[in-house]
């Protein structure tokens, strides 16, 4: 027997027993799925059902409960496409409000001008935490004045803001990879946990990652290495929220052509391989949030590499994600 066979009947044993894991995880994730779904489903049918008798014994009825959808980053970008399609079909969403966040007071303004539902517009920097101490402030503010979580509830929490930028370490500097942090990753947690409380059975979280954070990528690695650790936040709070009917889906894309993103990123404008839109992404995503996926890959390339990213080795994928920036 020579090398040459040697090698492969070694290849094809490998190939059968990866593609045996393979399967095997295919049915595996396919079976926590529907497990997945029906626990959301039937707590939200709980839910209903005590919302129902206890609206039924307290008398005489105000108005319906109202619904916020919180997004961040609602200024421009994803934030901005999303108010606009939920706001379309309110109802579809569980909406019946919006609470605006980003810094830019004239964009939000003029994001609630196109909106049909009310709006409360917040202006703050999710980086301050004095900021933060607002939102939860307000948050509970506006619930005891409602009534209670059976009057008042964030439907959806959609957690847009963030930014990247180009370049390496030495170019971009200590503070301004602090701040990315601090906006992709710091900010979104701390908003996540401040919502929660006020969120009940049906309610959904969505969290923009990235593409960018299945693998490291030179010259982008602050970026990718804070999506990432906001893709694994994500996924992990997802299980912890199982029991509380409240779903976590991690929503990671691809370059988008038609944001401020790749203009911010790179300091120009550049023609991407391939790259998606924004009104494409929203309504990929806003599907997998509706089916309570775990996570959202809304186009071809984002979704073959979640499927490859997991079997190339890190080192390999360093160099040939370069090829694509």
């Amino acid at each position: 027997m020579n090398i040459f066979t040697c090698i492969r009947k070694i290849w094809r044993t490998i190939a059968g027993i990866s593609g045996n894991v393979v399967t095997a995880t295919l049915l595996i994730s396919l079976i926590l799925f529907f497990i997945e779904k029906y626990r959301y489903d039937k707590k939200r049918k709980e839910s209903s059902q005590e919302a129902a008798v206890s609206a039924a014994g307290s008398g005489p009825q105000i108005p319906g409960p109202r619904k916020v959808a919180v997004i961040t980053g609602a200024s421009s970008g994803l934030g901005w496409k999303y108010a606009l399609t939920i706001d379309k079909h309110p109802e579809k969403y569980d909406v019946t409000e919006f609470w605006l966040i980003a810094r830019r007071r004239d964009r939000l303004e003029a994001l609630a001008s196109e909106l049909h539902l009310p709006v409360k517009i917040l202006c703050l920097d999710l980086t301050v935490s004095e900021n933060l101490d607002s939102l939860e402030d307000l948050l509970k503010q506006e619930s005891l004045s409602a009534g209670g979580a059976s009057s008042f509830a964030v439907s959806m929490l959609l957690n847009c803001a963030g930014y990247g930028k180009y370049g390496s370490s030495t170019e971009i500097g200590r503070q301004e990879e602090c701040r990315m942090i601090d906006t992709n990753d710091k900010a979104a947690i701390s908003v996540t946990a401040a919502v929660i409380p006020y969120m009940q059975a049906g309610s959904r979280i969505l969290e923009v990652c990235s593409v960018a954070g299945f693998q490291p990528i030179p010259f982008f690695n602050c970026y990718a290495a804070s999506k990432s650790l906001l893709y694994s936040y994500s996924r992990s709070l997802r299980i912890e929220l199982l029991k509380s009917g409240i779903s976590v889906t991690a929503v990671c894309p691809y370059w988008i052509k038609d944001t401020e993103f790749i203009a911010k990123a790179a300091g120009q404008q550049k023609k991407l391989f391939l790259a998606s839109n924004a009104s494409r992404v929203v309504r990929l995503s806003l599907f997998d949030v509706q089916h309570h996926h775990a996570l959202s890959t809304p186009g071809l390339l984002c979704t073959l590499d979640r499927i490859f990213s997991g079997w190339i080795p890190d080192e390999v994928l360093a160099y040939i994600m370069t090829l694509f920036l």
